[in-house]
């Protein structure tokens, strides 16, 4: 199990290093920027009402934490 996992970590460092810049260029275009704008506003922008069902609800926060990944991945290639 642990070789595995070993295996796994090594392929993500190597085909992963320094996805934050991809994340920006993506969406830093006029595209990009467009997509982003209508992301936040169907996930970050968007509520509930009171009598929404747990499901909604969590399936709002998955949307939710995708695209404030997203944003965070952003703003580490801005550093």
């Amino acid at each position: 199990m642990d070789e595995n996992l070993d295996i796994l970590l090594k392929d993500r460092k190597e085909n992963f290093d320094n996805i934050e810049v991809d994340f920006l260029r993506t969406f830093n275009s006029p595209s990009g920027k467009k997509v982003l704008k209508y992301l936040i506003s169907i996930t970050l922008g968007r509520y509930l009402m009171p009598n929404s069902t747990n499901e909604e609800l969590h399936y709002l926060e998955g949307e939710r934490f995708l695209v404030s990944f997203i944003l965070n991945m952003i703003k580490k290639a801005k550093e």
